[in-house]
C-alpha cells in the first residue's frame, strides 16, 4: 500500500472509527452529497454494524486518492472504496461505494431507485 499523506490517513481512520462506533455524523462529515448518494445506492437496505476496520489499499497522489477500507462483520466483511479529494485544505470523499465479491448479492433495482429518489431530500437538509 502506498503511503498516504498523514492528514489524509488521519481523516480515513477518523471516518472508519466513527463507522465502527456507529457515529453517523462523524462518518458523514467527510462525505460530499454525491458520495452519500453513491454509497447509499451500493448497499441493499441498511449497512450492517461493523466491529473493526483496516485500510486494505490506497492509490493516487497529489489532491486525489482512492482508499479501500475493509470493515469486519462477524465472520465476514466488506470493502468500501472511497475517492478522496483535497479541497480548500480539507479531505472530502467525492465518491464512495461498496465493492462486491464474486457471487455476492448486489443491491437491486429498488435499492438504487430509493437512493436516487431520496437524494434531493438529503441534499436539502445540509
Amino acid at each position: 500500500m502506498p503511503d498516504l499523506p498523514a492528514d489524509l490517513e488521519a481523516a480515513v481512520r477518523d471516518q472508519a472509527e466513527a463507522r465502527v462506533a456507529m457515529d453517523i455524523r462523524g462518518y458523514a462529515k467527510y462525505l460530499t452529497p454525491e458520495a452519500v448518494d453513491t454509497l447509499r445506492a451500493s448497499f441493499p437496505g441498511i449497512p450492517p454494524r461493523v466491529s473493526g476496520y483496516e485500510i486494505a489499499a490506497a492509490s493516487g497522489g497529489g489532491s486525489d486518492h482512492t482508499v479501500d477500507v475493509r470493515y469486519s462483520v462477524r465472520d465476514s466483511g466488506f470493502v468500501v472504496r472511497s475517492k478522496w479529494r483535497r479541497t480548500d485544505g480539507e479531505w472530502r470523499v467525492v465518491h464512495a461505494e461498496r465493492l462486491w465479491g464474486e457471487g455476492e448479492a448486489r443491491p437491486g433495482f429498488l435499492s438504487r431507485l430509493t437512493a436516487s429518489l431520496l437524494a434531493p431530500f438529503t441534499r436539502r437538509r445540509r
